[in-house]
């Protein structure tokens, strides 16, 4: 994979989860879809708390 495959990757996995959960939000209200928003939409927001609590301890 080149140098610039392996920059996007990251930014390209966390807006397709965001992308996920909030089509998931969209797609059903109960049941298995609302599980599926929450936990795809807590992704990128523990992505950001772990990285700035990685920044921190540097």
């Amino acid at each position: 994979m080149s140098a610039a495959g392996r920059q996007w990757l990251w930014p390209i996995a966390l807006a397709a989860a965001t992308l996920f959960g909030l089509l998931s939000a969209l797609a059903g209200d109960h049941g298995i879809w609302r599980g599926l928003c929450w936990i795809a939409l807590a992704l990128p927001l523990l992505t950001i708390a772990w990285c700035a609590s990685a920044a921190r301890r540097r």
